[in-house]
């Protein structure tokens, strides 16, 4: 199964360091990132996808990133964009689903389509979505394609009940599936309802805590700035 080794893995942006010599392996299961807006969880799995430039070392079953061309990589490393409507290039949620498809040359995995996508949007024009049926379409369209490692940023914005019990249910199946499923979140609820296997809290730019999700602290959360699943629970309580 898919093991990812990041090392040493530093990232600038204008001479500012966006992740400083962050280390981390992730094997097959479910991983969540955790931190606040702006500590480097994107340009963390934007990094393992191979769309930026870093200094250090990525490797995915003991072959580097760097050393694997773009095609190659996308049959490995399904990427989910935190804006689902960035990657929309065709006229229906149909055609958008099968690009990927067509482009990889692979049979894709039907069942996450099914799970995601709504029968009554395969007609309609992916512009034209709301932010949640984009969400679903947008995570649909890359996921189809079945490669072995998930990296989904922030994949819960502007989901409805019915968009999170099916993102649970794909998360679910991938895991059964023996995929590596890394998932950038800032709240820590949803990181509950995944159940993850492990946690990596990121803080400017660094990783500050990590290990199995049954040792996570609330006060790592909270030196992180995030809030603690009692946090939501009492801000629910007290509307």
């Amino acid at each position: 199964m898919p093991r990812i080794e990041v090392e040493n893995l530093t990232v600038k942006y204008g001479g500012r360091r966006i992740l400083d010599s962050v280390n981390a392996v992730f094997d097959s299961g479910v991983h969540v990132i955790l931190g606040r807006n702006g500590a480097g969880k994107t340009t963390l799995l934007r990094a393992m996808a191979g769309l930026v430039e870093f200094t250090g070392n990525i490797r995915i079953d003991g072959r580097s990133i760097k050393n694997l061309g773009r095609r190659e990589l996308s049959r490995i490393v399904a990427y989910c964009w935190q804006n689902p409507f960035y990657g929309f290039i065709e006229v229906s949620v149909r055609d958008e689903i099968e690009a990927i498809l067509k482009t990889l040359r692979v049979p894709g995995d039907r069942y996450i389509t099914s799970a995601l996508v709504p029968g009554h949007l395969m007609d309609r024009d992916p512009t034209t979505l709301s932010g949640g049926e984009a969400r679903r379409v947008s995570l649909a369209s890359i996921l189809v394609a079945d490669q072995p490692v998930w990296l989904l940023d922030e994949p819960f914005t502007n989901l409805d009940r019915d968009g999170i019990e099916a993102l649970l249910k794909i998360v679910e199946h991938g895991r059964r599936k023996g995929k590596t499923i890394v998932i950038s979140l800032h709240e820590v609820f949803y990181a509950h309802l995944l159940n993850p296997d492990t946690y990596t809290v990121i803080n400017g730019g660094k990783t500050v805590g990590g290990g199995s999700w049954g040792s996570i602290t609330n006060e790592v959360l909270i030196n992180s700035g995030l809030l603690t699943l009692g946090d939501v629970c009492a801000s629910l309580y007290n509307r």
